[in-house]
């Protein structure tokens, strides 16, 4: 249920569209309201229900192995938005209105497990496939950071999700840790309202701003003493989807990017390193306050991610440059921790 804020009003459009189709350009462009609809402090907008069944079934082969299979139905009624030419790092959040309708998700999984040495190791798997309903997607050429009226640029279309989750797991000893890897593909498509309109990327499923096809992470923890311990992180991640230029042309004597199919390219691949050590000087204290220094330094070695690649004309040899935008560096970093 959404509730006005005080002195809060909302646009109303012809038909009830927030976003029109130019059939002249072939293109979306921002409707033009035709009225404003004003509500009183926590005068009721809108209301929606769902229901949200869930299942869950595991069969003990025996006691090593297991087999489980879930279903899920989950209903979200504010939307995240991002713009993968966007550098920004805030993240656009829209509730779901009279334009926006709410998102639902519906997973279904089946997974494995077994576990080797009497419980020293452990293997876990799993297969999933979901698919959501009035996913938010954004019309070429959308503006979405500041905006009063975000429903101006935003469609709803659909996406869907699907892959393998594998874990190898080290229980006990003086090392332990896990291996994990998911193999994955995730897409959206947003297709025409009606038979004249081509949609977003003429309605055919593209990869999802959040598609990652290979994700791999490696931790491990080691216990030297009781009062020492040292862990590691490396995390392997395929480069988030991407839209780059395939071209550019002159208009009144200014060069401008042609870009090519929404998220048809990547961003180059993400990992790095993580190194702690954690110091706990009385591990035998019988005291409640305990406490616990860690050293620990991000992205050891020092790697530059890209956030986002910017395309732009060097002024002095006119060719056409890509920069990367990288947030993070090597970050060392000294905590205490404390409980009592």
């Amino acid at each position: 249920m959404i509730f006005a804020r005080p002195k809060q009003h909302l646009n109303t459009y012809a038909n009830d569209q927030a976003v029109a189709f130019n059939p002249d350009l072939q293109i979306y462009e921002e409707a033009t309201p035709t009225g404003v609809t004003y509500y009183k402090p926590r005068e009721k907008i809108i209301s929606f229900g769902n229901l949200e069944p869930r299942l869950a079934v595991s069969y003990a082969i025996n006691e090593e192995q297991s087999v489980k299979a879930s279903y899920n139905r989950m209903s979200q009624y504010i939307h995240l938005v991002s713009n993968t030419a966007s550098v920004s790092p805030l993240d656009i959040w829209a509730p779901s209105d009279q334009y926006l309708k709410p998102e639902i998700l519906d997973q279904v999984a089946l997974g494995y497990f077994r576990n080797f040495r009497s419980g020293k190791y452990s293997l876990e798997t799993e297969a999933f496939y979901k698919k959501t309903k009035n996913r938010a997607d954004y019309i070429d050429g959308a503006e979405l950071i500041a905006r009063k009226a975000i429903e101006q640029v935003l469609l709803n279309g659909a996406a869907r999700a699907y892959g393998l989750e594998v874990m190898l797991k080290r229980n006990t000893g003086k090392l332990t840790g896990w291996l994990s890897y998911t193999l994955s593909r995730a897409e959206q498509r947003t297709p025409g309202r009606n038979a004249t309109e081509p949609g977003i990327n003429n309605g055919e499923w593209y990869r999802a701003n959040y598609d990652k096809t290979h994700n791999l992470s490696l931790t491990a923890a080691y216990q030297l003493t009781r009062k020492w311990s040292f862990g590691g992180i490396f995390t392997y991640q395929t480069g988030k989807a991407a839209t780059y230029p395939i071209g550019k042309y002159q208009y009144q004597g200014i060069t401008i990017a042609n870009y090519g199919v929404r998220n048809a390219s990547s961003l180059p691949a993400y990992h790095h390193l993580d190194l702690s050590a954690t110091y706990v000087p009385r591990p035998d204290s019988k005291k409640r306050w305990k406490g616990e220094w860690v050293f620990s330094i991000y992205n050891v070695y020092g790697r530059n991610n890209a956030a986002a690649l910017m395309f732009e004309q060097n002024r002095e040899t006119g060719w056409s440059e890509a920069k990367r935008i990288s947030i993070f560096g090597i970050v060392p970093g000294v905590s205490y921790n404390f409980k009592f």
